[in-house]
């Protein structure tokens, strides 16, 4: 609680007397500035004090997230290795996401090898004895853990491939035939120069008319700009999904991030058969300005509605529309790290980390209550803070890994913490059963095989989903991220990379 007093010097009379509360005491925010401001720029003063009344915190320890004594009989998995099929090596200097789709008898690859270059891969699965065929593209990633890369198939099955970006020129290649990676071709620009001079984050979906959209960032850390993009297969050509951003940060016409920019998950395509979204603001490149978790679902992609099938007005802006949880900047909440899940019986269900009231940090679930209001629970039971900020990417303490239901209607929350896996499990209600060891995946595929210091193994599932016959995943071996800087020493002949089916 602040006290805040402005009199006149030459006649004592009082101008403001008035107290303010900041919405969230943080532990962590010792110290700081004041000073008085005008937006007419005609106010002096020749002096001024402001006093607080309230007491001192300790601020909170190093972050303690593995809980002992818990535990938990998750139902029974009849789940095993069906098929490991080997790619060869690829880089291993650090990690940076790398994909595998499937569309019916086609499987794609597309990752980076041992010289960094990337490379995308097709096999067929209808033939057992299958290769992989290969193609080298002429794109070479650096050190940036952003620079990961993203795979879309149109209605004619061309390939659509774009990735190794954060903040460069579009770099995106098509193929001229369905099913042969051979003829991926550089496209430069897709709409408008102008407007892919500065890219990042790219993602492509499917709509449930199978046309393709095709998302990005254009801009910085906090002043970017997010387009949507639709791709028509006549033409050959792509043009924009909608007229003007979907995100809109206060900007300018020279300026359009503005104040803000989004961060999205998403879109994901829940049991319903509609779109869910989820974003985050970020007021500067600062990790630690995130702000005000928000939702939106849609059919199209191009009409929006909140929670409770209201529309919604688009661009969203800072503030308005569907707010799961209000946290201001510097409230512990990071993008990246807010997953969108379904619960039994298919609502949206949110996972992320925030601070708590005592400054530490904390999981959370929220789901909808179908009024527009969503009810958000703390699930984890943690001691201490990941104290996290600055630019570029950043080591995980907490990464959110999203939830899943269990056969008994339970919902398992994984994420990893401090480089151990763990899963919070939560009833309906929400409410915390407890936190215990994420169940391993079968076949030991989870085990580091490489014998360099630090090697981890990453999993990334098949784009497309599930397939009748199990899940497909990319396995590759590699360094954790090192903040987007050079390493002295590496695995120079790379880590192992392959594809893995799991199912019964």
């Amino acid at each position: 609680m602040f006290d805040i007093g402005v009199s006149r010097r030459d006649t004592g009379a009082v101008l403001v007397d008035a107290s303010a509360e900041l919405s969230v005491v943080d532990p962590n925010g010792v110290g700081g500035y004041a000073g008085l401001y005008s937006n007419t720029g005609n106010l002096r003063a020749q002096s001024f004090s402001v006093s607080s009344s309230t007491p001192s915190v300790s601020p909170p320890g190093p972050l303690d997230c593995v809980k002992e004594g818990d535990s938990y009989d998750f139902p029974s998995n009849d789940d095993v290795v069906r098929e490991e099929s080997g790619i060869g090596s690829g880089w291993a200097g650090m990690h940076v996401t790398q994909r595998v789709l499937t569309d019916g008898n086609d499987q794609y690859i597309a990752y980076y090898n041992v010289n960094r270059d990337m490379v995308v891969g097709h096999r067929s699965l209808s033939d057992p004895a299958a290769v992989w065929t290969k193609m080298v593209l002429p794109t070479r990633l650096g050190w940036d853990s952003h620079n990961y890369v993203s795979l879309g198939l149109d209605r004619d099955g061309q390939l659509h491939v774009s990735g190794n970006m954060h903040n460069v020129p579009l770099v995106y290649f098509r193929t001229d035939v369905a099913g042969d990676v051979t003829s991926l071709k550089r496209v430069t620009n897709m709409v408008s120069a102008g407007t892919e001079n500065s890219v990042t984050y790219p993602e492509f979906v499917n709509r449930n008319d199978g046309s393709l959209v095709f998302s990005y960032r254009n801009g910085g850390s906090g002043d970017g700009v997010s387009y949507f993009n639709v791709y028509d297969e006549n033409t050959k050509t792509w043009k924009r999904l909608l007229d003007a951003p979907l995100f809109d940060g206060g900007g300018t016409a020279s300026n359009p991030g503005g104040t803000w920019n989004a961060y999205f998950e998403g879109p994901t395509r829940g049991p319903d058969g509609l779109f869910h979204l989820l974003w985050v603001w970020r007021d500067t490149g600062d990790a630690a300005t995130n702000s005000m978790l928000s939702y939106a679902r849609s059919a199209n992609l191009v009409d929006w509605f909140d929670s409770a099938g209201n529309p919604l007005d688009t661009p969203f802006k800072y503030g308005e529309g569907d707010i799961v949880d209000p946290v201001p900047n510097g409230g512990g909440l990071l993008n990246g790290n807010a997953k969108i899940g379904f619960d039994a019986e298919g609502k949206p269900l949110i996972t992320y980390h925030k601070y708590d009231d005592d400054g530490a940090s904390q999981i959370y679930a929220a789901r909808a209550d179908g009024t527009g209001q969503w009810d958000v629970q703390q699930i984890s039971d943690w001691d201490g803070r990941w104290q996290f900020g600055g630019g570029g990417s950043l080591n995980f303490e907490v990464q959110m890994k999203g939830a899943q239901v269990l056969d008994n209607g339970d919902v398992r929350v994984d994420f990893l913490c401090s480089n151990n896996s763990q899963s919070i499990v939560i009833n309906d209600d929400l409410h915390r059963v407890a936190q215990v060891p994420t169940p391993s995946l079968p076949g030991h595929i989870a085990d580091v095989r490489g014998t360099y210091p630090g090697l981890e193994v990453n999993l990334t599932p098949d784009v497309a989903g599930p397939q009748t016959s199990g899940t497909y995943y990319l396995r590759w071996e590699s360094l954790p991220g090192n903040g987007d800087k050079p390493r002295t020493s590496w695995p120079t002949d790379g880590g192992e990379i392959s594809v893995v089916l799991v199912g019964p």
